[in-house]
């Protein structure tokens, strides 16, 4: 028994029913193991969800980009968190809880923090535009596995009996409300979070 197998049986529980359903009962059944023995290792499971996001997170390579231009390190960045989303669409929702404190969480971070101080953005500024596209990334995301079939989540039903009397706005959009394009949206949002960041940068 090692910490790593436990880990990596926490993540594929986890993938398979969700963070709520680890417990060191539940994985010491799985490996065949008494459970005081996986405290040896792992001392509670708090620590234990903690290090299976980090197990996860550490898959997430920064990418390297063909020149020099910060938009296109932003984009292959959240391209390269939406496929981890797409590889571990259960596990990926314990990412928005966790803070990463260890070599894996701060790649991620360095990596952010370099492509902003391309744009001239440093420091709380920098900091801040970064929790902003955090926001957006584990938001969207996070509605895309929740609402793909393929990853697990639930297909929506389309809207009906909408009075467009009372919501005549609402009315003439109900198709393109009651259905999901992820890859448009995606690419919508994040377009929208570099122009701003673009904007940002004009002078006053």
């Amino acid at each position: 028994m090692t910490r790593a197998r436990i880990v990596d049986a926490a993540v594929r529980l986890i993938e398979r029913e969700g963070v709520e359903a680890v417990s060191m009962r539940r994985l010491a059944a799985e490996l065949g193991a008494g459970t005081m023995s996986l405290y040896n290792h792992v001392p509670s499971k708090a620590l234990l969800v903690d290090l299976a996001a980090e197990r996860i997170m550490a898959e997430a390579r920064p990418c390297h980009v063909a020149g020099d231009d910060w938009r296109d390190h932003i984009r292959a960045h959240a391209h390269a968190v939406r496929a981890l989303a797409r590889q571990h669409p259960r596990a990926f929702v314990m990412l928005a809880t966790r803070r990463l404190s260890t070599e894996a969480g701060f790649r991620t971070i360095e990596a952010a923090l370099r492509n902003l101080a391309k744009a001239g953005f440093r420091g709380k500024v920098a900091v801040g535009m970064m929790r902003a596209m955090v926001s957006y990334l584990l938001g969207t995301l996070m509605r895309e596995v929740a609402t793909s079939p393929e990853l697990g989540g639930i297909a929506l039903s389309p809207y009906e009996g909408v009075d467009a009397s009372a919501f005549p706005l609402s009315a003439e959009v109900l198709d393109e409300l009651g259905t999901y394009d992820h890859d448009h949206e995606f690419e919508f949002g994040l377009e929208l979070m570099i122009a701003a960041l673009e904007r940002y940068q004009e002078p006053d």
